[in-house]
C-alpha cells in the first residue's frame, strides 16, 4: 500500500551502491555504477542556535571562519519519511525525471542502503542538489513496537543533514 505522504513527496536521495567490478589488465574496475533512487516526505528545520537547526559552514572556529575562502552555507536537518525506493543507473535523470519508466518500491522497513552516515546527494523541492548524510532511518522506537505498525503504511523516518555550498 502507497503512503499517503506519496503525493506531498518533495525531495529525492540518489544512494550509491557498490557496482559490479571486472578484472581488466590486472586491475579491478567498476563496470557500472547503481545507485538508489530514494523518494522523500521531508521538512527542513530551520532553528538557528540548537543542534537540529542550522549550522554555519565553515564554523567560525574554523581558521576564523575562512576556512572555504569564496564560500559559505548553512547546513540543515531535514527529517520526514522515505516513502519508495528503485535501483537505477549513474546515467538516470533522477531530478527531472517524472519517473514512469522506472519500477517503484515501497519502503517497508528500515534498508541497508540507509544506514546512518551514508553519503547521499539529494534534492530537496526546488532547491539546487546537495550533498547529505543520512542521521538517522528508524522510527523513534528503534524499528520495534509501533514503528513497525507505521513503516508500512506511512514509510520509515529519515533524518538527513545537508549543506548547499553558495559561492
Amino acid at each position: 500500500m502507497a503512503s499517503p505522504l506519496l503525493e506531498y513527496a518533495n525531495a529525492r536521495a540518489r544512494i550509491p551502491l557498490q557496482g559490479r567490478t571486472k578484472n581488466a589488465d590486472g586491475r579491478y574496475v567498476l563496470t557500472d555504477n547503481t545507485f538508489i533512487l530514494l523518494i522523500c516526505y521531508l521538512k527542513r528545520a530551520q532553528y538557528t542556535g540548537v543542534s537540529s537547526g542550522s549550522r554555519k559552514i565553515p564554523l567560525p572556529s574554523e581558521l576564523y571562519g575562512e576556512m572555504l575562502p569564496g564560500a559559505s552555507a548553512d547546513e540543515f536537518y531535514y527529517r520526514g519519511y522515505a516513502l519508495q525506493y528503485a535501483q537505477v543507473l549513474d546515467d538516470y535523470d533522477w531530478i527531472d525525471s517524472d519517473l514512469s519508466d522506472i519500477t517503484l518500491f515501497d519502503v517497508n522497513g528500515s534498508e541497508t542502503f540507509t544506514r546512518p552516515q551514508s553519503k547521499i546527494d539529494f534534492s530537496f523541492g526546488n532547491q539546487p542538489v546537495m550533498t547529505g548524510t543520512i542521521q538517522r532511518s528508524t522510527g523513534v522506537f528503534g524499528g520495534k513496537g509501533i514503528d513497525e505498525v507505521i513503516y508500512p503504511v506511512i514509510g520509515v523516518e529519515i533524518q538527513i543533514t545537508g549543506a548547499e555550498i553558495l559561492v
